[in-house]
């Protein structure tokens, strides 16, 4: 590792000496202006002094145009410019107003007229379409980021304005689709810096957060559904690149309230409403110089109060039951045929063996804070700083899981509290007038405890397959996680300007270190086939089915083991499905069996260029090389599979393999068909590596019967090999073993020899016409390939049989035997089994901002294949059949057919602005229950869910100009106007087993209105 920390600056060095021709070039946190200068006979202009001045900032940049006239301005923050031309013997040229955003590279062909007198000629703001971008890229605006409704007000919720890209509702929460790309393999920057949670392989903060950077922060944000220059890496998904905003030569700032209330809410789709709802977010913003024209700073605080709470089984569930009380006794029939008499006896069950009440409302409490501060600087006439700090600080109560059947136990507290803390830094230098160099820096920390809500039920208990129950800890928070990542990450890069090429070569350094204490499964997970079979097993040991031995038998009744089935029923595998528990070696678990601390470095190295072949064609070809080095593991001969390694049947040598091999070319043209900047062709194609998430790799450095096993137990398993089973709601306290032996039915984790890390293979083309000025309409078709897609797999197995004849009949296939048993239990392999391929056609209509209004609508058709949409779940194997995975290879979870965006901002008499955005999506596939019906394997995904969506929100404002440059912004907005069900439905397994961390079912947000003001000064 050492080696390769110091080999690493050195191929950079060398890289940087190279004297080949490099060239204009989009930046991460910057943009580009560049062009042709002509006399009217068409002769090109070299010695032309171009100026580009900020309008807001006075940072103004000169060049010269070389001898074929060309020039190019690298490295100008996004804002408005005013760009001047002037050549002896040539009226002035000044075209005014251009604004440049974030990734953008502004293209002016211009021609100077000779004139004899002094004489200058002023233009405002740009025409035409971008001709120099390849990517299928969409910068949101200034404009749209603070005028768009969004509920929540949180950025992330823009994303979904931009063509091809999707919401999907997953069972870990919903999750941001690139082209059909898997949700953790997106890479969100934020300044420059890398602004992803390494562990979980979100964005920083994730779902736990309200809100991880405040809005009024936000300048505006570039998104690449597909297509990335080689400057951009560790994604094979999208990019995110958000800029935040800087101070300016005038000084001013604004203060803001929001409000949304239970009275301004409409009902949900189930006749409920959102009791006691409200939601504050406040907050300002303020910038301006510290020294004029030199220095400047800007800061932005937002708060977030509110609650609201759900009945949850305080309320009957379909038919009341018509017995108050019933008993296991007196109405087991009742209580298997009624959902609501089961909610019934389950809470006076809870209630008399624990003095639980469940059925108390939940409340979702919530309290977050948000800061930004930044700083931009003129230290000299070559070097420019730019320094950001974002805060966050967020507590959410009861924001783990949001199921109508769960229990008041079922819940955690995510972020006790949480905090983020970022510092961005970039210096931009000027080496010479074609050569300028970037530097960047970003210190990344982020403590995410979470916690258990305080219940006498420690064990993580689920049953019942319609409807599913859970009371207890969740398996992951009990009854706490202690978790902290830090990230650093150094980068640097030269843009070079040599004749018609303009290019950048660089490199960067990222270490992640990820200190937790997982205590998953620590006090158990019982899983149980229905609530009958539960108050049985939870019952007293007696003959006639009750007890830990109890077992169901397929005429419905119940006997206690070793007692057989009455007559010719059979054995069901119930009551007890599943009991998992993480204990130590020799004993149950402590802290040290879920105690790890693990580390990834991850190196890169880019070369890209565009070379602008003719002044209406330009073409982008690079390379990129990154590397992941993976954390190391123990002594494998150490652990409770060492006795394997080496055979060919096991599929691990005990260590998480490092990938340093990721090259990826990247190759893209754009061709002004009638060089008129109206009509543009865009084509790219590319290989992308996304990294590894850190969640992935922590099973195999702590389960390995070392540190901590699984243990794996259930009703079958005690019956058939006398395997034994806890008393609920207990633990089993493993038996000691002699040193360097381990216990039967050690369950571990491992990664497979040959893993690989995802990779998609993209290509893009599509064509973008001008029909009048500032309207136009484009289409574009994307291919995206997925390869080596991490998929979990359990590779103890032999004799599979189709299918599972207990609950859920159908839904896989059960198998008779396993390879490395006794000594092993459950092996689960992180693998690069997986695959997937998307298809997509986007059309749409753009109307940039001019005379008032900006207006945008696109349609997507898309299909999207894959294998297993097992994103980050390291606990659940989804196959259908371990022996013939290519059966489950069809739509993806993500598989989204039709989508529709409709947005636009206008300006209307009497100050007043209208926002409106319209949202519509079809609904997500799923798996038929049974998936096998009568010997017919109906296949994965063949059926849909009844997730459509569909919203029309709009935003009024007034403005009202004050006394001494005060302005006053009332508004109103409305989201969900028609308030469509929008029903949420992320579950692709039965709920009973379901695995995830964060879980939200039933219905969708209902209308709401919220009223806010701004005073702007």
């Amino acid at each position: 590792m050492t080696a390769r920390l110091f080999f690493f600056p050195l191929v950079i060095v060398m890289l940087l000496a190279l004297p080949i021709p490099l060239a204009a070039q989009t930046q991460i946190t910057t943009g580009v202006i560049q062009g042709e200068l002509r006399d009217t006979s068409g002769a090109v202009l070299p010695g032309v002094t171009v100026e580009a001045q900020n309008l807001d900032t006075n940072l103004l940049e000169a060049r010269v145009t070389d001898n074929s006239g060309r020039f190019v301005v690298l490295q100008l923050p996004p804002g408005r410019y005013r760009v001047t031309f002037r050549l002896p013997g040539f009226a002035t040229l000044v075209r005014d107003d251009v604004v440049l955003t974030v990734g953008q590279a502004i293209n002016l062909n211009l021609q100077m007229a000779v004139f004899t007198v002094q004489e200058t000629v002023t233009v405002t703001g740009t025409t035409g379409v971008e001709t120099l971008r390849s990517a299928a890229a969409t910068t949101l605006n200034q404009t749209t980021v603070e005028t768009t409704p969004i509920l929540g007000r949180k950025f992330e919720d823009l994303l979904t304005l931009t063509p091809g890209v999707s919401v999907v509702q997953g069972p870990d929460g919903d999750s941001i689709t690139f082209a059909g790309q898997r949700g953790i393999s997106n890479n969100i920057s934020l300044d420059g810096g890398d602004y992803n949670n390494g562990f979980f392989g979100e964005q920083v903060g994730g779902q736990r957060a309200a809100i991880d950077i405040t809005l009024d922060a936000v300048q505006e944000f570039q998104v690449i559904a597909t297509g990335a220059p080689a400057e951009f890496g560790r994604t094979a998904g999208g990019v995110v690149n958000v800029i935040t905003k800087s101070g300016t030569n005038d000084p001013g700032g604004s203060l803001f309230h929001f409000q949304r209330l239970e009275a301004l809410t409409g009902e949900l789709s189930d006749g409920t409403t959102l009791e006691g709802f409200h939601r504050e977010q406040f907050g300002g913003t303020f910038g301006g110089p510290v020294r004029r024209d030199r220095s400047f700073f800007f800061g932005a605080l937002e708060g977030i109060t509110g609650n609201f709470e759900r009945p949850n089984l305080g309320r009957a569930i379909g038919t009341p039951c018509p017995v108050a009380s019933p008993t296991l006794a007196a109405n087991e029939s009742l209580i298997a045929g009624s959902p609501d008499c089961q909610r019934v006896a389950l809470l006076n069950f809870f209630r008399t063996r624990l003095g639980q009440d469940e059925g108390l409302p939940v409340e979702h409490p919530i309290k977050t804070l948000a800061l930004l501060v930044k700083s931009d600087t003129t230290l000299t006439a070559t070097n420019r700083l730019a320094v950001s700090y974002n805060f966050n600080h967020s507590r959410k109560e009861n924001e783990t899981f949001d199921v109508a059947t769960y229990g008041s136990s079922a819940n955690g507290v995510e972020g006790d509290p949480s905090r983020i803390n970022v510092v961005n830094a970039n210096l931009f230098t000027t080496l010479a007038s074609n050569k300028l160099n970037e530097m960047h820096f970003t210190y990344g920390r982020e403590s995410r405890p979470r916690r258990a809500v305080d219940s006498p039920l420690a064990a993580d208990t689920g049953m019942g397959f319609g409807p599913s129950f859970r009371f207890g800890n969740p398996f992951f928070l009990q009854p706490g996680v202690d978790e902290l990542l830090w990230r650093a990450q150094v980068k640097d890069n030269v843009s070079i300007v040599w004749g018609r090429h303009t290019a950048k070569v660089g490199g960067e350094w990222m270490h992640t270190m990820n200190d937790q204490v997982f205590r998953g499964f620590f006090t158990g997970r019982y899983l149980f086939d229905s609530v009958t079979g539960f108050l049985r097993y939870a019952s007293p040991a007696a003959p006639g089915g009750f007890g830990p031995r109890t077992v169901g038998c397929s005429n419905g009744s119940y006997v206690t083991a070793p007692g057989p089935c009455p007559g010719t029923s059979q054995p069901t595998g119930g009551p007890l499905l599943l009991y998992l528990q993480g204990a130590g070696p020799t004993g149950p678990a402590t802290d040290a069996a879920g105690a790890s601390t693990i580390t990834n470095d991850e190196l890169s190295l880019f070369v890209q260029d565009q070379w602008q072949v003719r002044s209406n064609l330009s073409l982008q070809y690079g390379l990129r090389w990154d590397a992941q080095v993976m954390p190391e593991t123990v002594d494998p001969r150490t652990t409770a599979y060492g006795h394997l390694l080496g055979t060919s049947a096991f599929p691990s040598d005990g260590t998480i393999p490092s990938q340093l091999a990721m090259w990826q070319p990247r190759a893209g043209a754009t061709w002004d068909a009638r060089s008129d900047g109206r009509s543009v062709v865009r084509a790219s194609a590319a290989v992308y590596f996304a990294r590894q998430n850190m969640l992935s790799q922590v099973g195999s450095v702590t389960t390995n019967g070392l540190q901590q096993q699984t243990i794996f137990a259930n009703t079958d398993l005690n019956r058939q090999f006398g395997v034994p089973l806890p008393a609920w709601p207990a633990v089993l306290s493993p038996s000691p073993v002699p040193a360097g032996t381990f216990p039967d039915f050690t369950g571990v984790r491992v990664f497979h020899r040959d893993y690989r890390n995802p990779r998609t293979y993209t290509v893009n083309v599509g064509y973008e016409q001008e029909f009048v000025p500032n309207w136009s309409g484009y289409a574009d078709y994307t291919w995206a390939r997925g390869r080596h897609l991490t998929r979990f797999l359990n590779y103890n197995r032999l004799n599979s049989v189709c299918c599972d004849q207990g609950p859920g009949t159908g839904n896989t296939h059960t198998y008779g035997g396993t390879p490395f048993g006794p000594q092993l239990g459950e092996v689960m392999v992180t693998t690069s089994r997986g695959r997937s391929q998307y298809n997509g056609l986007t059309l749409g209509l753009r109307k940039r901002f001019a005379d008032g209004f900006q207006f945008e609508a696109n349609y997507v058709l898309s299909e999207d294949k894959d294998d297993d949409s097992n994103e980050r779940d390291p606990f659940t194997d989804r196959s259908f059949n371990f022996f013939d995975l290519d059966r489950d290879y069809a739509l993806s979870d993500r598989d989204i057919r039709h989508k529709v965006n409709v947005f636009g901002f206008y300006e209307l008499p009497w100050n007043v602005s209208l926002n409106t955005r319209v949202q519509s999506r079809g609904a997500q596939p799923m798996t038929p229950s049974p998936r096998s019906l009568n010997g017919t394997d109906r296949g994965r995904n063949t059926a849909r869910k009844d997730n459509e969506y569909f919203s029309f929100d709009w935003r009024l404002t007034r403005a009202f100009t004050l006394a001494n440059g005060f302005e006053l912004l009332p508004t109103i907005e409305m989201f969900n106007t028609f308030n469509n069900a929008n029903n949420i439905n992320p579950l692709t397994t039965p709920a009973l087993f379901n695995f995830d961390g964060f879980l939200r079912t039933g219905v969708g947000d209902p209308r709401q209105v919220q009223v806010s003001v701004k005073l702007v000064f």
